[in-house]
Parts: structure tokens; C-alpha cells; sequence
């Protein structure tokens, strides 16, 4: 089967997704209740995966503008010479992947999107440092292996979520090599 990778349109059949666990249902919720309003107002992007020629949503990854607190990396980073309290950053709101097609490197290639999306469109034109994302506990390893590191590593998993970054200017290399696999 063929797809297409494409923004959120108002035609998009968003009930079909099956994401297999009890714990992501929030992430259909969000897509069938709230995903396209905040696309329509520019508060977020949603960019979705459907078959070729169809409308039926399969996967999809949000994006939105946000910063972090300078205080929040501790010792991950410092910039010298930096005399703000924040951090530009992109968060990476939601990620879903139908059930009937997980584990099959889809969740890689959307981050690896967005990671492009941010360094050859976004970032020669302004501010962004960081690809943030809150990370629920089934997702931290999926997350980790994409090269996001928890904010705070003494976080064990059992938290409601865990905020994760990559260093977009520092880790960009790594980030696409990574997130391609």
C-alpha cells in the first residue's frame, strides 16, 4: 500500500486510527476532538499519514511553538553567554501510529520530519535550539532511542510523563541518522 505524507485537512477521516493500547486513547481523542481546529488557527501542526487517494488517518505527529526554562537542563547544557530565562523550542505535542502499523520504523520517519522541517525551514529564519517532547512512560524508550534525553535522567518511568529533548543544534546529525532507522 501506498501513502502520502501530508498537513491535516479538514476532510481527514480521523475515528479509524487504532492504537492498540488503553494508554494512548488520548491521542485518538485529541485527534478526533481538538486537531484540526488548532491547525485551522495556526496553535499547532498536524501532519497526517494516509493511504494514497484516501482520507483515513493512519498516523500523525503535532507540532507547536513553545520554550523551556533555562533551569530545567541543570547540567545537560550550558550557553555561555546566554542571559535569558528560556530557551526557544519546538514541542512535539503528539505522535500516533496505527496499531496495524507499528514497528515499522513510522514513528522514526515522522520525528525525522519534523527534525527536518525545523532545521531547513525554521531554523535559518529564527530563534529554535530544542525538539521537546513530554514522553508518556510506554513511550520513553521509543523516544530515547531517537536521541531525546529526559530533562531530568533520574525520572524512572513511572511519572505521569517524562519531558525528553534533543539539541537541535548540537544533535541534528545524530537526530536524522537515528530517527531514519
Amino acid at each position: 500500500m501506498d501513502f502520502e505524507l501530508r498537513e491535516l485537512a479538514q476532510g481527514d477521516g480521523c475515528n479509524a486510527l487504532s492504537l492498540g493500547s488503553p494508554a494512548f486513547a488520548p491521542l485518538k481523542s485529541f485527534l478526533r476532538k481538538e486537531a484540526k481546529k488548532l491547525h485551522q488557527e495556526h496553535l499547532a501542526r498536524t501532519f497526517v499519514l494516509v493511504p494514497k487517494g484516501e482520507t483515513k488517518v493512519l498516523a500523525y505527529i503535532t507540532t507547536l511553538c513553545t520554550h523551556v526554562a533555562v533551569e530545567q537542563f541543570g547540567k545537560h547544557l550550558s550557553l555561555d553567554g546566554f542571559r535569558y530565562k528560556d530557551y526557544p523550542a519546538i514541542k512535539l505535542a503528539r505522535l500516533a501510529v496505527d496499531a496495524s502499523l507499528q514497528g515499522q520504523g513510522i514513528g522514526g520517519q515522522l520525528v525525522a520530519l519534523v527534525v527536518n522541517l525545523i532545521t531547513e525551514h525554521m531554523m535559518p529564519y529564527t530563534g529554535c535550539r530544542f525538539l521537546v517532547v513530554d514522553a508518556k512512560p510506554e513511550s520513553v524508550s521509543f523516544y530515547a532511542a531517537k536521541g531525546f534525553v529526559a530533562v531530568d535522567p533520574s525520572t524512572d518511568g513511572h511519572s505521569e510523563t517524562t519531558t525528553m529533548f534533543i539539541d537541535l543544534h548540537r544533535d541534528v546529525a545524530v537526530v536524522n541518522q537515528v530517527s531514519t532507522t
